[in-house]
């Protein structure tokens, strides 16, 4: 399964070798993940923690990935805030650490010149903050203007809340894996029976008087190895 990480800010394509190369800072650009997703569908999952960033690249990222023939998880490992809420929604499953948050609010740029121009960047955010809106309910199935509400008050969500939300559908666990095809080769208890002979064979290994008694002992460690032990109940 391949892993691509979506770190730090999420920035266009023309500026990430920027702050990449110059700046040094971490970031994910839409040609990123584009890169990443294999060609043969395979799974993919996103490992999430980003403060957010610009709109339109986590637009496009979210878009890559609904086209995507394979299956997606994100992953919120840390915290998806912003406009990286907009890229974990592009998964078929979110899924969310128990200590992580994800944040929502309104789209937010700078403008300049007249009042005219202060009008016509209003409504160019009040159409972002609908299109956010619409694809958190799309995720959720819960009507835009609750989205729109929770993202005028600037909604700080924790793993619980988000859950709640329909925005994660579960949070990740933590459970120990085994890989085991089939039980141990020898139950715990003839093991610890096991143990037991070889600290009292090691005694009479010491002694040159009891040979006969080792060599029982050596009889009994075979005979539970091999299951025919009357005591042992398998």
């Amino acid at each position: 399964m391949v892993t691509i990480p979506v770190k730090g800010m999420v920035t266009n394509d023309d500026d990430a070798p920027i702050y990449r190369d110059f700046l040094g800072m971490t970031v994910v650009s839409p040609q990123d993940v584009l890169d990443s997703l294999p060609d043969d569908g395979s799974p993919v999952t996103l490992d999430i923690a980003s403060n957010g960033g610009e709109v339109d690249p986590a637009t496009e990222i979210y878009t890559a990935l609904k086209n995507y023939s394979g299956d997606v998880t994100a992953q919120i490992s840390a915290n998806a805030y912003s406009a990286a809420t907009i890229v974990a929604m592009g998964a078929g499953k979110v899924q969310i650490s128990p200590g992580a948050r994800m944040m929502i609010h309104n789209a937010a740029s700078g403008a300049e010149g007249n009042y005219h121009d202060m009008d016509r960047a209003s409504n160019m955010l009040q159409t972002v903050n609908q299109s956010i809106a619409a694809i958190y309910a799309d995720k959720t199935g819960r009507p835009v203007d609750e989205f729109l509400g929770l993202m005028d008050k600037e909604s700080w969500l924790s793993a619980q809340d988000a859950i709640d939300l329909g925005l994660v559908d579960e949070v990740m666990s933590f459970e120990p894996v085994t890989n085991l095809a089939k039980p141990p080769l020898v139950n715990h208890r003839s093991i610890i029976k096991i143990k037991d002979l070889i600290s009292e064979n090691q005694k009479l290994k010491n002694t040159t008087s009891q040979i006969s008694e080792h060599e029982k002992l050596v009889q009994a460690k075979m005979a539970i190895f091999y299951g025919k032990d009357d005591n042992t109940n398998e």
